[in-house]
């Protein structure tokens, strides 16, 4: 690594405090709608869950989405995505349960994948008790969440447990070593090459960035794994990462859906929901959510 780019991720992680709590700030000020809420603790992991103000299927409870926000693994928590966790809620009918995971660069990899681990063994193992339906779990994410939901759902791949129903990624960073075309072909301010090289030096550390648990794109094998629903987004120097993921899976053999949504930037989860094409993802997301869930 050059001294300059060294530098640079020494700069973004020294502003990272007024950074968490900007997110912060903008957070409390999204809308969101009024749904039951409760907090847990998941093995020491802190979650939060939204239930849907929807009818239960056959008394079962309603499916369940273990939910990673995003933020680079450096930003963000269980407050900074309420509002988002709250819409999905509503548009999909799923319960939510937000994952509070430990951050980088303070707790870097694995600590974000052991706590998204940690979490989606206790949701599946306490659905019920929680009144939701066990036999439809899934697991998802946004930006980096939607990084731990795909590296998750590989590193269980042919394990005992519980696999998820579905996997949503919504603009998955894929390929850490950020060699997909998209990175420096789109243009999108904040989200700089040099951001996200800070950001990734800050959550990976020492550990290889090839590594299909950092980089599920670089894995060798992708055969066997639940299907995916994957968005992508016009305004995104990640674009290719999940679309080419999605294509990759799809080659594997697994079920996938792909769509990217014109006009919009990466971290629309994190714009007011007043805005049409904000809405207009957050019903797209609900309703291919709801088609597993209808047909599980």
């Amino acid at each position: 690594m050059q001294t300059d780019t060294i530098d640079g991720a020494s700069s973004f992680l020294a502003g990272l405090p007024a950074m968490r709590e900007d997110m912060a700030r903008q957070g409390r000020a999204l809308p969101a709608p009024a749904v039951a809420v409760s907090d847990h603790v998941a093995g020491g992991v802190p979650v939060r869950l939204y239930r849907p103000p929807t009818v239960d299927r056959d008394g079962a409870g309603p499916p369940l989405l273990v939910f990673l926000h995003g933020g680079g693994w450096v930003l963000g928590d269980l407050d900074t995505h309420d509002a988002c966790c709250r819409w999905l809620c509503v548009e999909s009918g799923w319960a939510i349960l937000a994952v509070g995971y430990r951050l980088a660069p303070e707790h870097p990899f694995p600590a974000a994948l052991d706590d998204a681990t940690t979490a989606w063994g206790w949701a599946t193992a306490e659905a019920a008790a929680l009144g939701c339906d066990p036999r439809r779990v899934a697991i998802g994410g946004e930006s980096a969440g939607a990084n731990l939901a795909a590296a998750m759902t590989l590193g269980r791949r042919g394990t005992a447990a519980t696999a998820p129903l579905v996997q949503l990624l919504v603009h998955p960073p894929t390929d850490l070593l950020l060699e997909q075309p998209s990175i420096d072909a789109v243009d999108l301010p904040g989200l700089s090459r040099a951001m996200l090289d800070a950001c990734i030096a800050g959550y990976v550390g020492g550990h290889s960035r090839a590594d299909p648990l950092v980089s599920p794109l670089r894995a060798a094998d992708l055969a066997g794994l639940p299907p995916a629903i994957v968005v992508t987004v016009e305004h995104d120097p990640l674009r290719d990462d999940g679309e080419h993921y999605a294509l990759a899976l799809a080659r594997a053999g697994n079920e996938v859906s792909l769509q990217r949504l014109p006009g919009l930037p990466h971290g629309f989860l994190f714009l007011p929901a007043t805005d049409p094409a904000v809405a207009a993802a957050y019903r797209l997301i609900g309703e291919r959510l709801a088609r597993y869930a209808a047909a599980a």
